[in-house]
């Protein structure tokens, strides 16, 4: 702890000191701007930049390009490089090569991916479905807030890109965000909710922020977009994000929603405001992972009768819905990977009919790529099911 406070206050000095030789009057020069326009496309001048901030990425005013001359900054944005190379290697390349080849007819399909239990992980479903114009991400997670800081408070942004770090530590290794852990990292003193996270993903990816708009559900389910000026922490669910973004060189608007709301029945029940919400919604394909195996209990019923109701095209993994559901004349399956019964924290959730069918010679193909729960032993299993 000693040797981290000295390390802030070291970035802290350095910053101050860097915004005082740049003859600069220890205001923030980040501000609303007129648009700039690429292409034709808008971009936020000031969460463009302070996700360019928090994803190593350099940045192009006060204070952040201050903050970014400092050894502590410098430390942060090698590390980012060091972790990212190792997930590109290990994980996000396979996994666009195994994408290309075994799920082409869905990605290319897939106008508006949903994922539901997906929490703050922008990223898997960026890679697995980058042709996507919409994105839906839901989670018990609040929404939260960007940071903004002001040239004085240089040790106040060094404490948040520690806080970035640890936030992202489970996701960097595991591929999934650990809840427990996420109501530690994602406070209000630290990395205030999944809203810095995604912008961080998107950043990292290439793209650039064009909005961010508060996305409100009314009462009859429709969507209802306004300023984003942040969240009240205990707004009623269900409330979220749309973050607006396109890649470099293109003239192609995308956007990436997150809506924090409970699925469990008793809030997600038939006419609420999501419920009505999600079934005026053309999602043709769904992605699951790392889900708690919440949609194998009956708590759980109403969003898992909605994802096979509305989906043509899912890929999930065990923890998605239970392999029964998916009647062979209906439904056509293909397996990859390695079917392990579910780790310590869900015993009692074994599926014997899919272990049956992984074990069926010559049904399962191989998985390149560690996802999920079973990260560490790389026994994978991986569904892609597509509607008959």
């Amino acid at each position: 702890m000693k040797q981290r406070r000295t390390r802030l206050i070291v970035f802290a000095a350095a910053a101050w000191a860097a915004v005082c030789a740049a003859g600069l009057s220890g205001q923030a020069d980040v501000r609303p701007q007129a648009e700039s326009p690429v292409r034709g496309l808008p971009v936020d001048p000031v969460y463009d930049e302070i996700a360019s901030f928090l994803a190593g990425r350099p940045c192009r005013t006060a204070p952040y390009m201050e903050f970014q001359e400092t050894d502590e900054y410098r430390a942060y944005a090698a590390a980012l490089e060091e972790q990212w190379a190792a997930m590109e290697s290990a994980r996000l390349g396979p996994i666009r090569t195994w994408a290309e080849r075994e799920i082409a007819e869905s990605r290319a399909a897939a106008a508006t991916l949903f994922y539901p239990f997906g929490g703050p992980d922008g990223l898997t479903p960026l890679v697995l479905y980058p042709g996507a114009a919409h994105y839906l991400l839901l989670g018990l997670e609040f929404v939260g807030r960007m940071p903004e800081f002001q040239a004085s408070e240089a040790e106040k942004a060094a404490r948040y890109i520690l806080s970035v770090q640890d936030a992202l530590e489970d996701f960097f290794k595991k591929s999934y965000f650990i809840t427990k852990n996420m109501n530690a990292e994602l406070a209000d003193d630290k990395v205030d909710g999944v809203l810095p996270i995604l912008c961080f993903f998107l950043k990292r990816s290439g793209y650039t922020i064009s909005s961010v708009r508060r996305l409100e559900i009314s009462e009859k389910g429709a969507a209802v977009e306004s300023p984003y000026p942040g969240e009240q922490r205990k707004r009623r669910r269900p409330f979220g994000v749309r973050i607006a973004f396109f890649a470099e060189g293109t003239s192609v608007p995308r956007d990436m929603s997150y809506i924090s709301c409970d699925l469990e029945n008793k809030a997600f029940g038939e006419g609420t405001p999501l419920d009505l919400y999600l079934q005026g919604l053309p999602f043709e394909t769904t992605f699951v992972k790392s889900a708690s195996y919440l949609m194998h209990y009956r708590e759980f019923s109403r969003i898992r009768e909605l994802v096979l109701a509305r989906s043509r095209y899912i890929l999930q993994d065990d923890t998605g819905i239970p392999f029964r559901h998916f009647k062979p004349e209906k439904w056509d399956v293909r397996l990859y990977g390695t079917y392990a019964p579910p780790v310590a924290d869900f015993k009692n959730l074994d599926q014997p009919d899919l272990q049956a069918a992984f074990e069926e010679p010559g049904r399962a193909k191989s998985l390149p790529f560690p996802i999920g729960y079973h990260w560490g032993t790389k026994k994978v299993a991986l569904l892609s099911i597509v509607k008959k």
